[in-house]
Order: structure tokens, then C-alpha cells, then sequence
């Protein structure tokens, strides 16, 4: 009965472990929720149109918005499309022998998918428009970009799973771990003392190791977000965060409504 530095190291480490593992989910679900947020954004349908006028564009713009699946829509006029040109363009007689040549109204359409067959019936739509002149998807590299994506996806989904088994694992092993203060629990409940002054004498204890565990895994985890300097990773929320400290009290929890 008497307290062991051995079964509390132990018990810091299953906890440690147990918290870590599940603010390693949070963060990689962050992160690749992330990232898919960038591919979505860096995928998009190029439409030309001969549309001039503000009310014009703007009637175009309405109609492409009233597609299924449109996100958003960024229109590039005559003139911001000549202005981008003579900012790329070294050569000056290139842009005077262009400037009496009549250059498109362009929209940038952002279906915000990353399934190539609901991109393509977008683009289908945006092109049987009368207004539309001409749609470009961006041929095989955004093809090949949809396809790195459901492959990542798959990847995602199967990375997730193996953190999922392994914190349910750990938490498992944190259970576990705390059996040597539900034997306490127990010695002291069968000779009738009562459950307030059980939780009271051993109050330190069960705040202690969760809330050591948890300052533990949050280090861990921010030294994995500073390996990453911040770019590819995302850290744990603060509603997040206060989930783990839910989480690490859960153990010693358990074993004191199971004992007592």
C-alpha cells in the first residue's frame, strides 16, 4: 500500500503518451485540413469571355456563381489583363504591336473540389454558357494534381486510423496504469471511509500526474510544430487543448468510480 516512485513514473509516462498521441491527431488532422484547403485553392477553370461592360461581367459573374459546386469567382478585365502583360512582358514593341488587339475579359473560377469528376461537369457547365468564348481546366498537370490528391487523401485517411489505435491504445496502458491507486481506493472503501475524504487524500495525486503528463505531451508536441517552423503543421486549438486536459484526467477518473 505504501506509494510507489515506480508505478508513478510509470503512470506519468502511459499518460504522457496517451496525450500525446491524441494532440498528434489533432494536429495532423489541422494540418492536412490545411493543405487540402491549399490544393482546393490552387485548383481552378480559366473562362475568356468578349464581355466589356462592369454590368456585363458582373451578369457572367452571376450566372457562373449559380453553378453547383462554384466557390468563389475573380474577374481579370481588358485592361488588368494588358497591365499584368506589360508587367511580364520585357520586350515594349510586343505590347504596342498587342494593343490593338482585343484581349478577352478573363474569371478565374474556384470550384473549391478535389474530385476530378465534379470539376470536369463544372467546367462543362461554364462552358455551354453563351457569354463564354473559351474555358481552360489546365489539361493533364491539374489532372495529375487530382489524382496526387486522392492518393494523399487515402494516405491521410490511413495515418489518421494508426493514431486513432494508437491513443486508444495508450489510453488503454494509462488505465492500466493507475491500478495501484485503485488498489488504495479500495483499501480504503471496504473499511467504510468515506468517498469524499478518499478523493480528498489523494487529491494531489490524481491532479498531479494527469496535469505533469499533459505539460509533457504539450512540449513534445511543440517541439514537433517548431521542426516544422510552423508551415506544414498546425497546433493543437485552444478548445483542443482543453479537451486534453479533459482527457488526462480520465484514467485516474475511471479507476476512482470503478474503486469507490
Amino acid at each position: 500500500m505504501e506509494n510507489s516512485a515506480r508505478n508513478k513514473l510509470i503512470a506519468l509516462m502511459a499518460h504522457a503518451l496517451f496525450l500525446t498521441c491524441a494532440g498528434a491527431l489533432f494536429m495532423f488532422r489541422g494540418s492536412s485540413e490545411r493543405y487540402f484547403e491549399k490544393l482546393k485553392n490552387s485548383v481552378f477553370i480559366t473562362a475568356y469571355t468578349e464581355c466589356r461592360s462592369e454590368a456585363d461581367l458582373s451578369a457572367v459573374k452571376n450566372r457562373i456563381a449559380a453553378i453547383s459546386g462554384v466557390k468563389y469567382i475573380v474577374i481579370l478585365t481588358e485592361n488588368e489583363v494588358f497591365a499584368a502583360l506589360e508587367g511580364a512582358l520585357a520586350k515594349k514593341d510586343i505590347l504596342i504591336s498587342i494593343k490593338d488587339v482585343e484581349i478577352p475579359s478573363i474569371l478565374k473560377i474556384y470550384p473549391g473540389t478535389l474530385n476530378y469528376e465534379r470539376f470536369g461537369r463544372i467546367a462543362e457547365q461554364i462552358n455551354a454558357l453563351a457569354e463564354i468564348k473559351y474555358s481552360d481546366t489546365g489539361g493533364n498537370a491539374v489532372k495529375k494534381l487530382f489524382v496526387f490528391a486522392s492518393d494523399f487523401k487515402k494516405a491521410v485517411r490511413f495515418i489518421a486510423a494508426m493514431l486513432i489505435l494508437s491513443a486508444l491504445a495508450s489510453a488503454a496502458a494509462a488505465f492500466v496504469s493507475m491500478e495501484y491507486l485503485s488498489e488504495k481506493f479500495r483499501f480504503l472503501s471496504e473499511r467504510n471511509v468515506p468517498r469524499r475524504d478518499i478523493v480528498l487524500k489523494y487529491a494531489t495525486e490524481i491532479t498531479l500526474i494527469p496535469l505533469s503528463s499533459l505539460i509533457i505531451s504539450i512540449l513534445i508536441l511543440l517541439a514537433l510544430y517548431q521542426t516544422t517552423g510552423g508551415n506544414t503543421m498546425v497546433f493543437p486549438t485552444y478548445p483542443q487543448t482543453v479537451l486534453l486536459l479533459l482527457l488526462s484526467f480520465l484514467p485516474s477518473a475511471a479507476r476512482l468510480i470503478k474503486s469507490v
